[in-house]
């Protein structure tokens, strides 16, 4: 909550307090100056001239109040569209280096839910809490001081009733509401995660029971939901009743006072009604804070979901003082020991393995055997428990992540296909590929049929579900050719193709010019050229 609210522009917010306390006052004068008007009126005074003053205070404040409330709106809603700007771009800066290794094991529509539902949630720091107090102190103790000028006693009851339904009833809402509040952030963040991988396993869902098991953790999920909601709402429903009844009180107690002065003869009957609205507008001052203290829960608890998640260290940093990178591109695993966190035993144990600039090494092994730990390696996705990796020599570690990343291009056995466009697809591999380009590599890896079916603007569909599992490999593929790397890392290209196919595309990879280290079970079917590394069998 602290780091949100060192994002917030000072001056903007405190001009946005000043504005809705202004809003307020203006408010609780019209209705004031609008009671001392129909007082005076009442009186018949003999001639409208004496009504004037107050004719033109009910214009005046009449006006001020819509402007200022409108250009108070304005100001706080672009405090808090900087702030929450500032804060996704945080987060998301922080998520980056995260991924992939730091992530395993997350869900997909809980980190969407911290990155969108979270971050929107904090909108309400400035709109819901920052303003309301601000404003609730300075509108509040104005609005206490000008009515003791009239009625102290009058003054002394406002004070105490603001306190009432500023401070106690929302505190006691806050503290019945916390629980609803947790419970309904986490089953929101459940909601949407079921949801997500309900959705994008839903033909896997189908396939099995019907989707029967995911609707009945789903069912259960929005069972909380809906209960932690009716529980806000029953604490709504009280909160709502006290904000309606204590500025009646307050009414009653003006009337009473005031009024008793009135019959003294001690103060002015046009004070009479002016004191009692205007105490009954002064409500207003308070009127956000039964909102704020409800939303509280709720905004701190977003706001530390997503400072755990800025808080996850990477599992891999750049070093302090980074060298510059190697002329060569070599990759060389020297005594490379790694072991996943949790595992019973090490995925790779004193591995020895060079791959030379242009060389062609595939390596092969059972599942677990660590070929994909070698690739995690090569790309720096994780760092050896003992040993060392190099590029051009020089250990990893002590190169710039970025600078690293630049020299080698990976592609998944199910690399992520974005619903957007082929082409767009393709240029995350190289942003300034030309269509030519793009072109020649879709016919390099095979899909002449894919361009002549959807055309480079075509759209994939939603994680690329117009494409079948090896089109969605090959598109992978050509990504990694486009990308101006040194060394290609690829799993299982050929995972998903049949014979003619993969025959083309271990071809088009034996003939690239660049270093390529493959991931593949299928040896046979790998060429002269390629030197085969059995990880099977290493010592583990």
């Amino acid at each position: 909550m602290r780091e949100v609210l060192a994002l917030l522009h000072g001056p903007r917010t405190a001009l946005a307090v000043v504005l809705g306390a202004l809003t307020v006052l203006c408010g609780a004068a019209l209705l004031a100056v609008s009671g001392a008007l129909v007082t005076g009126a009442a009186q018949r005074p003999s001639t409208l001239l004496v009504l004037m003053p107050l004719i033109t205070g009910v214009r005046l404040f009449g006006l001020s109040r819509a402007a200022l409330r409108y250009t108070e709106r304005l100001v706080t809603h672009d405090v808090t569209l900087r702030a929450v700007t500032r804060v996704r771009a945080r987060v998301l800066e922080r998520l980056i280096p995260l991924a992939p290794a730091a992530l395993t094991g997350a869900r997909g529509g809980q980190l969407l839910s911290r990155v969108r539902a979270d971050v929107d949630e904090l909108q309400g720091v400035v709109v819901r809490l920052v303003a309301p107090a601000g404003v609730a102190v300075l509108a509040g103790g104005t609005a206490v001081a000008l009515t003791a000028l009239v009625s102290p006693a009058t003054a002394a009851a406002l004070a105490v009733l603001l306190l009432v339904l500023g401070a106690a009833v929302p505190a006691a809402a806050a503290r019945a509401g916390r629980r609803a509040a947790v419970d309904a952030a986490r089953a929101d963040a459940d909601v949407a995660a079921d949801t997500l991988d309900l959705v994008r396993g839903l033909p896997d869902h189908l396939s099995g029971d019907g989707g029967a098991t995911a609707l009945r953790v789903l069912g259960g999920h929005l069972a909380r939901q809906e209960e932690a909601q009716r529980a806000s709402a029953r604490l709504a429903a009280v909160t709502t009743a006290c904000r309606e009844g204590v500025p009646g009180l307050g009414l009653v107690a003006a009337l009473w006072l005031v009024g008793s002065d009135v019959a003294t003869g001690t103060t002015d009957p046009l004070l009479l009604a002016a004191c009692a609205l205007g105490v009954l507008g002064s409500f207003e001052a308070v009127g956000g804070l039964g909102a704020a203290w409800s939303a509280a829960g709720g905004v701190r608890a977003a706001a530390g979901r997503v400072s755990d998640l800025a808080a996850t260290r990477p599992v891999v940093t750049d070093p302090a003082e980074p060298l510059p990178l190697p002329a060569g591109s070599a990759l060389a695993f020297d005594g490379v020991r790694l072991i996943h966190p949790g595992a019973a035993r090490p995925a790779l144990a004193g591995l020895h393995l060079a791959v030379a600039d242009g060389a062609k090494v595939a390596l092969t092994g059972g599942s677990g055997a660590g070929k994909s730990s070698v690739l995690a390696l090569a790309l720096r996705a994780r760092d050896p428990d003992a040993g060392r990796v190099t590029l051009g020599g020089t250990d990893l570690r002590r190169l710039p992540l970025d600078g690293v990343r630049s020299r080698l291009a990976w592609s998944a056995q199910a690399p992520q296909v974005l619903g957007g466009t082929l082409a767009g697809n393709l240029r995350l591999g190289r942003h300034d590929a030309t269509d030519d380009e793009l072109l020649a590599v879709l016919s390099d890896v095979g899909l002449e049929g894919v361009v002549a079916t959807l055309g480079l603007d075509g759209w994939v569909g939603e994680g690329g579900e117009r494409l079948s599992a090896g089109e969605r490999a090959r598109v992978g593929l050509a990504r990694a050719l486009l990308s101006r790397a040194d060394v290609l890392l690829l799993d299982e290209p050929t995972a998903h193709l049949d014979a003619a196919s993969a025959a083309r595309v271990l071809g088009l990879l034996a003939g690239d010019p660049r270093a390529v280290l493959l991931v593949t079970h299928d040896a046979d079917a790998l060429e002269a050229r390629w030197q085969v590394v059995d990880l099977g069998g290493l010592d583990r």
